[in-house]
């Protein structure tokens, strides 16, 4: 994987990523919906050569992101680690990692633009081989596919909210949410609306605040990266997130 010189910084396509307030917050992928993400699409980027590279605060602490102690997460990427990047502000770029199976804990927040670096341009995943798999993002959310053809895959997901709360479980008050589709992959994209039983055209233009569950997946790197809209399962869960196979 090339990397490109130290402080030449991300491609121009990275660049061209929505841009966030100075001073925001950093939440990983946006769900749909979100102001502004309606025609975001995530990109990868490599960590380049430098050490530790620290993961910084947003808004949560005053002055972030910044260079300052206090803005320093305790997680951190290294060289060579491939990250999703969603989204950017002044010098930083809000980016997640998740690692490898069996846990694929997520980790998301912003790192220095200069310390990222682009990998070569791929053509897009359009095999569905390349699609099939278990996937998860944490263990709250899962996302099982299997290939139907070529180009056509089948899909079924679950997700949670609050498994991690005793008071929660105890109280039955675990929220979740499931999906199931087939469908095709376009340029390395799958876009899809589920409407009770059916599964319907992908739809932008839908109002947001309709009960029609919306999703849509990207095959990046070693990456399969969803966005929903907030729709498909209970209050406050999503399969929005960066999945990596589970191992």
């Amino acid at each position: 994987m090339r990397l490109l010189p130290a402080g030449v910084g991300i491609v121009a396509a990275l660049w061209s990523l929505s841009a966030l307030a100075e001073g925001q917050p950093c939440y990983g992928v946006p769900t749909l919906g979100a102001a502004g993400d309606a025609g975001t699409t995530p990109q990868l980027a490599t960590v380049t050569p430098g050490g530790r590279v620290h993961f910084v605060k947003g808004s949560e602490q005053p002055g972030c992101p910044g260079a300052s102690a206090a803005c320093a997460m305790g997680a951190f990427v290294v060289d060579g680690d491939v990250v999703v990047v969603s989204t950017t502000t002044g010098d930083y770029a809000c980016a997640t990692f998740t690692g490898p199976g069996p846990k694929t804990v997520s980790t998301s927040g912003f790192l220095p633009r200069g310390q990222l670096g682009a990998p070569p341009v791929a053509a897009p995943i359009n095999a569905s081989s390349a699609w099939a798999g278990s996937w998860s993002s944490g263990d709250e959310r899962t996302i099982t596919i299997k290939p139907k053809s070529e180009s056509r895959i089948a899909i079924e997901g679950g997700a949670s909210w609050g498994s991690h709360d005793p008071e929660r479980v105890k109280r039955g008050g675990v929220n979740v949410g499931d999906i199931a589709a087939e469908v095709s992959i376009t340029e390395g994209v799958v876009a899809f609306a589920i409407d009770g039983d059916t599964t319907k055209p992908f739809d932008l233009k839908r109002d947001d605040n309709s009960d029609v569950c919306r999703v849509k997946l990207w095959r990046l790197g070693p990456y399969l990266v969803a966005e929903d809209n907030l729709r498909c399962g209970g209050m406050n869960v999503t399969f929005t997130g960066v999945y990596r196979k589970a191992k």
